[in-house]
């Protein structure tokens, strides 16, 4: 079992990388269809994870 604890809101989902450490914040993604979120992400990684969550919903509708 896991013993460290992971705060969500203030760790990128995508590298685990914490604010305040190595980056300077962290940006909530929602699923495009369902408006779900999908996690905090890092600067660097929000336009990655965002535009790929829009490119498989349109993918789904073709």
């Amino acid at each position: 079992m896991c013993q460290t604890y992971i705060d969500f809101k203030n760790t990128c989902s995508y590298c685990l990388r914490k604010v305040g450490k190595e980056i300077d914040q962290v940006l909530p993604i929602y699923d495009w269809k369902t408006d779900k979120l999908l996690g905090y992400f890092c600067k660097e990684h929000y336009m990655k994870v965002k535009s790929r969550n829009i490119i498989k919903s349109f993918e789904q509708i073709s």
